[in-house]
């Protein structure tokens, strides 16, 4: 059998042949390894959406948003259940105040003649009606006709004939001074105690509306007795008579995997980065799904309601480990997700939205504790302002049920006090790195930077401001700086073995290369990288910032020693020894600060640096590596490229403080 050869060219490399069953062969392992993310997030989409099905109470919820005064516009509701009607505040007190008008009156009976006798004398003319006084009964106040009365045994006792001490005195015409001691007086702690009894027996209710009854039909107004129907609807209502069938089951699966669905798609557009790194996607998604998991469950416990789960916590990691747009737009998607099969989902929408978004316009100054304070505080002034928007719109009371939901949030906002040691939890867990760690790694202080600045202090100077070209240039075009940053900071600490050997370490004329061959120089200076490397394991630095030392130089080589090497050995073979092992930038960082590393040794270089010297050194230094195909890996375009070369240009005049060249007269 004979191989079939094809022509096979990439950008920037030579044309070569390869046989079209290793074409094949590539392009199968190239649709692979497409396909690899997928298949594992659909692992992972899988399991989340489980995990979220199961925890949604399969119970229907109470979902009309209504407000006094607005016309119906839903179907006909029919009371799906025997509910109480609830009496307002005011009416309470009216029934409480009505029981105190009309309290019931117990009495204790005296038998006061012989007392009367021995007062007034023994020859009164008065004796012989001092029976009728008693029969009749002598009491200090008449009740009025709301009262019943009784006596301490509960015998009923009727004083519509009674007397009082005031009426016979007048019509016997004795001195107001005359005691007249009474017959029957009030038993105040049986009559309080009745009163209590009374009180504590009182309903708070209206009434029962059972179960059919129409509430409000469509196009109607909803008065101020609708009104307070449908609060008492909403208070009673939990869904026990109206469990979500098979049908219900179903619609609920498709919405969720409709989200699900919308989230790959958002990542597979704008956040690849996400769906190419499993420990980053295992993160997002463990985020997104015990944030709605916890406030599912949270609806289903009768003393805690969906806004105590602390939300605001969703933007906050995700932006600590991705960027501001994927904290916001994931925010969302989290409220859509959970929206469905809560209670009050407009209200709980505005307030959770407004918190995350304030969230993420404060969440810039989450390193500092004194920043991270205001913010919380600010974020509880704006959840209140949500919150109190929201009651004043439905004309809600301000009982202590109807402000749980605003102490629930605030509660809730305060876990934000806590986001330092979640932040390190979850960088441990999934192996993942955050801007606090990248900040805190930045930090010349760093026991690693410090030794940098020591033992090869040319060195340091040249990453320094590699890192600041570096964070300029990724402004421009996008990405991430502080990773930027970090990286530049760091890609070569491995000249810190050898810091004599790189020029911008030396002292004297005098080179310790004169000793060496080029071969040997070649290979001391490669080292670096893989010194480095080891370095940074040793330190234990993340993946994502040891791969700056392993980039920053590509497959490019020591071009020095390369042509000096040629130029005595035309004929030799070793050419490959004078070669970097790669391998090449894969993400726009590592492409700038390759680019950023190149400009800034080549500029310093140039014994001249004009204006136009430092333009043409800049062009060149770029274009070679881009014919070389530096940049084939990292997803940057010719667009991003000729924007950093235009900054790095601008950038170098000002480190180098070029003035303008006046022509020649």
């Amino acid at each position: 059998m004979f191989d079939i050869w094809v022509l096979v060219k990439r950008p920037y490399e030579t044309t070569k042949l390869v046989p079209r069953k290793e074409q094949s062969r590539m392009k199968g392992l190239d649709w692979l390894q497409s396909r690899q993310k997928w298949a594992y997030f659909v692992v992972v989409g899988a399991v989340s959406t489980a995990l979220i099905f199961l925890s949604i109470p399969f119970k229907a919820q109470f979902q009309y948003e209504y407000r006094l005064g607005q016309i119906w516009l839903e179907d006909d509701l029919v009371a799906p259940l025997d509910f109480v009607l609830p009496k307002s505040s005011e009416e309470i007190e009216a029934s409480r105040q009505a029981l105190i008008d009309a309290k019931d009156l117990y009495y204790d009976y005296h038998y006061r003649i012989e007392e009367w006798q021995s007062s007034w004398g023994a020859d009164s003319s008065l004796f012989a009606d001092m029976e009728t006084w008693q029969r009749r009964g002598v009491v200090d106040v008449l009740p009025s006709d709301q009262h019943k009365t009784f006596l301490h045994n509960g015998t009923t006792l009727d004083l519509s004939d009674a007397l009082t001490p005031e009426a016979i005195k007048a019509k016997y015409g004795l001195p107001d001074s005359q005691e007249i001691l009474t017959t029957i007086t009030l038993n105040t702690n049986l009559t309080d105690s009745a009163l209590v009894d009374k009180q504590e027996a009182l309903s708070l209710n209206k009434g029962v509306i059972t179960k059919g009854t129409p509430i409000i039909l469509r196009g109607a107004s909803l008065t101020q007795e609708k009104f307070e129907v449908l609060k008492a609807l909403e208070a009673n209502y939990d869904g026990s008579e109206t469990e979500i069938n098979l049908m219900g089951r179903l619609g609920t699966l498709g919405y969720l995997l409709m989200i699900i669905f919308a989230i790959a798609i958002y990542l597979n557009q704008f956040d690849r980065k996400v769906l190419a790194h499993s420990s980053s996607l295992n993160l997002y998604m463990f985020v997104i799904s015990s944030a709605a998991i916890a406030t599912l469950w949270s609806s289903t416990v009768f003393f805690l309601n969906p806004f105590v789960v602390p939300l605001v916590l969703v933007p906050v990691l995700l932006r600590s480990f991705f960027n501001d747009r994927l904290a916001l737009v994931s925010h969302m998607f989290l409220l859509l997700l959970v929206a469905p099969f809560i209670s009050g989902a407009v209200h709980f929408i505005v307030v959770q939205f407004a918190a995350g978004l304030i969230t993420l316009f404060n969440i810039r100054g989450i390193y500092k504790r004194s920043q991270l304070f205001q913010s919380t505080f600010i974020i509880m002034a704006v959840v209140i302002f949500a919150h109190v928007s929201i009651y004043f719109i439905r004309q809600m009371e301000w009982s202590t049920e109807a402000i749980q939901p605003l102490i629930s949030s605030l509660i809730g906002i305060l876990v934000l006090l806590f986001i330092f040691p979640l932040i390190y939890f979850f960088e441990r867990t999934f192996r993942v790195v955050s801007d606090l760690t990248l900040l805190e790694l930045s930090d010349t202080n760093n026991p690693l930077l410090k030794r940098l600045s020591k033992e090869a202090p040319g060195t340091f100077q040249h990453t320094m401001q590699v890192a600041n070209l570096a964070e300029y240039a990724t402004e421009l075009v996008g990405g991430n700086t502080l990773l930027v940053r970090t990286g530049a900071l760091y890609h070569d600490i491995g000249k810190i073995v050898n810091p004599q050997y790189f020029t911008e370490n030396q002292t004297s004329t005098a080179s310790p290369h004169d000793e060496l061959s080029y071969l040997e120089s070649a290979e001391i200076i490669i080292g670096h990288v893989a010194d480095g490397i080891e370095l940074a394991k040793k330190q234990r630095l993340p993946d994502i910032v040891v791969d700056f030392i392993r980039t920053h130089h590509g497959t490019s080589r020591v071009e020095y020693f390369y042509r000096k090497f040629k130029e005595d050995h035309p004929d030799a073979s070793q050419f490959e020894s004078f070669q970097y092992p790669g391998p090449k930038p894969f993400s726009k960082e590592t492409a700038i600060v390759m680019m950023s590393d190149a400009v800034e040794a080549s500029t310093r270089s140039l014994p001249e640096k004009t204006q136009s010297n430092l333009n043409e050194m800049i062009d060149n230094v770029i274009d070679h590596q881009l014919s070389s195909g530096q940049y084939d890996n990292a997803d940057i375009t010719l667009k991003d490229i000729n924007i950093i070369r235009d900054a790095f240009k601008k950038f170098m005049r000002g480190v180098y403080h070029v003035r303008i060249e006046y022509p020649k007269e």
